[in-house]
């Protein structure tokens, strides 16, 4: 009687570690060290294990999947619907072939399931439709660790999918190029016989190789993902694309060249070593990266990445006014590239972002080089790359003072004008065909002694002084004098008795005018002053 109720017990124990989670039936096993997955017959991690005994299911009929749990509890507190598809409850979500986890937060100790053992045949041919619902649950678990450090590389392991269509020629590549440094995919008695600065250098150029090829997977998915798919599914036109991702086509050529270049060159070495297993030593990549700030490609680098980040904000606010205004737009941001972690303003970020990186690179592999040829090129790269940062420097802050001055122009009166003295007409239009050198706050004194607040714009032949009314500007009114002062002969001195005071002294006419003016300290003073000089000099 007792054996029969002991028999019970333990069958409905049994029955208790059954899982039955949207048709399948997970039923708790023990294993030994050497037990095998059925499917990709690599070594289980864990003597804790789930196996799916039902045979009832169109697609996992025969399968048998085995579902280790790096820690238990792990399917408490993740229920496996929230990894399946609402419209096919019988197939279950793989999210990549590589090693991805899913994170799991309430305990101190984060929990994660491995799921790179069990990716088989089955669900190479999965459509990636259906990892928008796993892209989805996962959302909310990583949310606390979105997109920091990592941000150059797709964390969402629903894109992983896709990476072989993202990629394509980049593929294989982007495989040997997955370990977090090259110190770390080498065999560590092989590591153990080099030098530490030959070991940091060849990590450096595998950083430097890694993040070019996240780079080309961002600028892939701004192309590939949203640029064509807002194309074909929303009809945006070309024009409307390029105020979207403008030179994205020439962005996406110039670095896919470099990267082949470099690639090539691991390559070579690796079929110099006679390596396979990772440690592939580079001894020269200074030449690539000269040539790709050099010449015609530096000149390239200037002008499309000049042009991107120079639209970065316009780009953003535009991509806002159409998720406000645009349902079709809203729709696809929504729902199609849903299984993107990245969305379009964090790839315009990402791709502005990228030609910093390139001077840390440089000099952190400079300072592991020793005086060679190679030494001599990475260093004229590092100041070619400066150059050209500096360059495209220039041109977004030449993009700015013309978005600005055309602001100021939206806001003057229309029917404002001002005479200035040699008896021309400046209207609002005129701001237009002038470029903009420099604005501020201003205070313009008058004969009797009192301050009048205005704002100055420093123009590339003349100096205006607007003033502020009803939220337009108007051209500012002082002792009936204009406003409006020319830079030909114009003469700036300091004022005796006021460290922050400037005269305006207009020469060359038979009545010469002096105004005074007044700025917010000394220092900004002497910037004003030092501006209008420059100014005067380059007319």
């Amino acid at each position: 009687m007792q054996e029969k109720e002991r028999e019970k017990k333990e069958k409905e124990g049994k029955e208790k570690d059954k899982k039955s989670i949207n048709g399948h039936v997970f039923s708790s096993v023990c294993l030994s060290q050497s037990s095998l997955c059925s499917q990709c017959n690599k070594t289980l991690p864990s003597k804790e294990a789930y196996l799916c005994t039902c045979k009832s299911l169109d697609l996992m009929s025969y399968l048998t999947l085995y579902i280790s749990f790096v820690l238990s509890g792990a399917t408490r507190e993740r229920p496996w619907s929230a990894i399946l598809s609402p419209e096919d409850h019988s197939s279950l979500m793989i999210p990549s072939r590589r090693q991805a986890s899913l994170m799991f937060h309430g305990n101190n100790l984060s929990k994660s399931l491995s799921i790179s053992n069990i990716a088989g045949p089955v669900f190479d041919e999965m459509p990636i439709r259906t990892l928008r619902y796993l892209s989805q649950s996962t959302d909310s678990l990583n949310r606390t660790n979105q997109v920091t450090e990592s941000m150059e590389s797709l964390t969402d392991e629903g894109t992983e999918m896709m990476d072989g269509q993202l990629m394509g020629e980049f593929e294989a590549d982007a495989k040997e190029l997955e370990a977090d440094s090259w110190s770390l995919g080498v065999d560590q008695h092989f590591l153990q016989q080099l030098g530490k600065d030959l070991v940091k250098r060849q990590d450096i150029i595998y950083e430097l190789m890694q993040t070019e090829m996240h780079h080309i997977r961002t600028l892939r998915i701004l192309s590939e993902v949203y640029s064509k798919g807002l194309q074909k599914e929303v009809q945006l036109e070309a024009h409307t694309l390029d105020r979207l991702f403008p030179a994205l086509d020439e962005l996406l050529e110039l670095h896919t060249q470099y990267l082949l270049r470099l690639l090539e060159r691991r390559r070579g070495c690796q079929q110099e070593g006679g390596s396979t297993d990772g440690a592939v030593i580079i001894h020269s990549i200074g030449d690539i990266v000269l040539s790709q700030f050099s010449g015609s490609n530096g000149d390239s680098m200037k002008r499309v990445y000049g042009k991107f980040c120079s639209c970065h904000n316009e780009a953003v606010n535009f991509y806002k006014d159409l998720l406000t205004k645009d349902k079709r737009f809203k729709t696809f941001i929504k729902v199609r590239p849903s299984n993107l972690q990245l969305g379009i303003p964090e790839c315009i970020l990402l791709v502005t972002q990228r030609i910093t990186k390139y001077p840390v690179l440089f000099q952190r592999l400079l300072q592991h080089t020793k005086g060679d040829e190679d030494y001599e090129d990475l260093t004229e790269a590092l100041r070619l790359v400066k150059e050209v940062i500096a360059a495209v420097d220039g041109k977004v802050n030449e993009h700015e003072k013309r978005q600005r001055l055309k602001d100021f122009h939206s806001r003057m009166e229309t029917k404002s004008i001002m005479m200035m003295k040699s008896g021309q007409i400046f209207a609002r239009e005129d701001l237009l065909r002038r470029r903009l050198i420099h604005d501020g706050p201003l205070q313009l004194k008058s004969s009797q002694g009192r301050l009048k607040e205005v704002h100055a714009l420093l123009l590339s032949d003349v100096f205006v002084f607007l003033h502020e009314k009803d939220q337009k500007y108007v051209f500012a009114m002082l002792d009936q004098r204009s406003t409006v002062i020319s830079l030909q002969k114009l003469i700036v001195r300091e004022v005796a008795n006021e460290e922050r005071g400037l005269f305006l002294i207009t020469a060359g006419i038979e009545k010469p005018e002096m105004m005074e003016v007044l700025a917010s300290s000394k220092d900004e003073r002497n910037s004003w002053m030092q501006k209008i000089q420059e100014a005067m000099q380059s007319m």
